[in-house]
């Protein structure tokens, strides 16, 4: 008990850290005047600094794992600053190079560890990763609750190929990439558009729980 206490006073820390540098770095930027905090100064900002604005949006898909960020939250950010296509083609290219380095240090430096830790703490996931593979990731991408990246992380530690594991990504997440360009126009346009968004993510979290419920209860038969 003293250990899961401590671990997780070690996690809320994590957080409060991280939340605290987000927080940083957004009074910095607002004090400086180094980015507008108003829609339409955003829009305005990046038409006039597109190139720049795009390498900051690939540099944040790059260290997006450092600092815990949802790829979701940059897809919608690339739904709001960017043109539809343009949004799409920069949120898929920077989906691929984190979770590809997302493959690389799971398949090079934790490989070993996590699949003592799968096979001794817990074996029926490690013989779901195993049974199920793509289908499993596939799975855990496109349901909007489930950890994406920790999922991709078990999937390339338990031996699943490069290809099939970066085809799977870019598949799963299309639709999901579509969606949030459509929040991302809708955002400050139509309020039955976001809420037609948020049903589609609702939807898309009932049918994929009830699509794992049932791989589990066929695993166990």
């Amino acid at each position: 008990m003293y250990v899961t206490k401590a671990k997780r006073v070690k996690e809320l820390k994590k957080k409060v850290v991280i939340a605290a540098l987000w927080v940083l770095a957004i009074y910095l930027l607002k004090h400086f005047h180094l980015l507008p905090v108003d829609m339409g100064g955003l829009k305005e900002f990046i038409s006039g600094n597109t190139k720049d604005a795009m390498l900051l949006f690939s540099a944040l898909w790059i260290v997006r794992l450092l600092f815990l960020i949802p790829g979701s939250t940059l897809m919608l950010l690339g739904g709001i600053c960017f043109e539809p296509m343009l949004g799409f083609l920069l949120s898929m290219t920077g989906m691929v190079v984190s979770e590809t380095l997302v493959y690389i240090f799971s398949k090079m430096f934790f490989r070993e560890k996590i699949d003592r830790f799968l096979e001794s703490k817990h074996s029926d996931l490690k013989t779901s990763l195993e049974t199920y593979n793509y289908k499993f990731l596939a799975l855990g991408i496109i349901c909007p609750i489930a950890p994406t990246d920790a999922i991709c992380f078990l999937s390339a530690a338990v031996g699943l190929k490069y290809s099939a594991y970066i085809i799977t990504i870019m598949i799963s997440n299309i639709p999901f990439m579509i969606l949030y360009s459509f929040l991302g126009i809708s955002f400050s346009k139509s309020l039955a558009g976001i809420v037609l968004v948020i049903v589609s993510f609702v939807l898309i979290a009932v049918v994929s729980i009830k699509i794992w419920n049932s791989l589990k209860q066929e695993q166990r038969t």
